[in-house]
């Protein structure tokens, strides 16, 4: 009606004419369309970002080894890069998640009028080209009352956000005083108000926290939407507000995100050091008992575990224990065993395609930058 005015200010009397064959159901609903794909279109771009930072620290540290872990407690080695070229894999689906939901979206109600169309000879197929979008919506009680594109915006605005909390909960456990895996620049985090020491990795953890306003306007939309019958109800004047702030949110967070991965130096010798503890080449240890000694991997597991105790009872790691502590769990176990109970060696052996091997790493590297030209 803004619109229509201002018009009207410029040409006169004929600026009534605006309206013709026109709602303003459809036209929010054209407009809103027009507004979402443009964010799916921002999404795909700050993620396109996000993966390349990441694979310029996967490319830093292709062989660099590090804890892998699950439950937080330290499992096998792993290295740096293939630790980065997972949060790639991540943030590729969200990518294409994006990008599902905008060919979704991308049909015009323009034209749909209040609900059912217009008796005007109009010609949506034009209008609808016009506007960048396919084709036309196929029927007009649907194009007024779908909001199924704002949805799907959000739940894969939902599910980016949580891959980013994860990400930035391990930041703020890599950077702390326990962990120092990584140091976080000034850009992205603050000291304390009375302890100097600290420098706290606050752009981290506002990211864990925006993230509940990206899923709360999911849930709140889908509560919007869940009673509402055909066609329009006043209810949809709620969509907008909600959709909005997950937009700025989300935004907000990756561009956080790219920056925090672009800036933050990874300690390589803190994070070898704990690749190196933990018993983490047991696993090795007992690939290497089924391989070498062909024992069934149920007897070699018990074998790695009793060796396991026996480290522990003295109070070092596996690569310390002599070979004569070893043969007095299992008398065939020979000295070329120590091979594999270095973390360089068990990363270099998971050469399996997707395995965490430096040649896997790069390999993959080398197949994300290519596909991200």
């Amino acid at each position: 009606m803004n619109v229509e005015a201002r018009l009207k200010d410029l040409i006169g009397a004929p600026a009534g004419r605006l309206h013709t064959a026109r709602s303003r159901n459809d036209q929010v609903a054209v407009d809103f369309r027009l507004w979402v794909r443009d964010q799916c279109d921002a999404a795909n771009q700050a993620l396109a970002s996000l993966m390349r930072a990441l694979l310029g620290q996967a490319e830093a540290g292709a062989d660099w080894v590090m804890p892998g872990f699950t439950h937080l407690q330290t499992a096998q080695p792993v290295t740096w890069g293939h630790h980065m070229l997972a949060y790639v894999e991540m943030f590729a689906r969200d990518r294409s998640r994006f990008a599902d939901a905008r060919r979704r979206m991308n049909e015009s109600p323009l034209g749909a009028a209040a609900l059912a169309g217009t008796s005007f000879p109009i010609d949506r197929h034009a209008t609808a080209k016009a506007l960048g979008f396919d084709r036309p919506t196929a029927n007009s009680l649907d194009s007024v009352s779908d909001r199924d594109f704002a949805l799907e915006f959000l739940a894969a605005s939902s599910i980016c956000a949580m891959h980013l909390s994860r990400f930035a909960e391990e930041l703020v456990i890599w950077s702390s005083a326990q962990f120092r895996f990584v140091a976080m620049s000034d850009r992205w985090s603050t000291g304390s108000s009375i302890m100097p020491q600290k420098r706290n990795p606050d752009a981290a953890e506002l990211i864990r926290a925006k993230i509940g306003r990206i899923f709360g306007a999911n849930v709140a939309l889908m509560t919007v939407m869940k009673g509402l019958p055909l066609t329009y109800s006043k209810d949809m004047q709620e969509d907008k507000e909600q959709v909005f702030d997950a937009a700025d949110s989300l935004m907000l967070a990756l561009a956080a995100m790219t920056g925090m991965v672009s800036d933050m130096t990874a300690n390589r010798p803190n994070l070898k050091a704990a690749a190196s503890s933990g018993f983490s080449t047991a696993t090795d240890l007992a690939d290497w008992l089924v391989r070498e000694l062909n024992l069934p991997f149920r007897d070699a597991h018990h074998v790695t575990g009793s060796l396991v105790a026996v480290a522990e009872g003295k109070g070092c790691d596996l690569p310390d224990l002599t070979l004569e502590d070893m043969q007095a769990v299992h008398a065939g176990i020979r000295a070329d065993v120590f091979d594999v109970l270095g973390v360089e060696n068990s990363v270099a052996s998971r050469m399996s395609y997707g395995g965490t091997a430096p040649v896997r790493v790069r390999e993959q590297i080398a197949r994300w930058k290519e596909a991200l030209k």
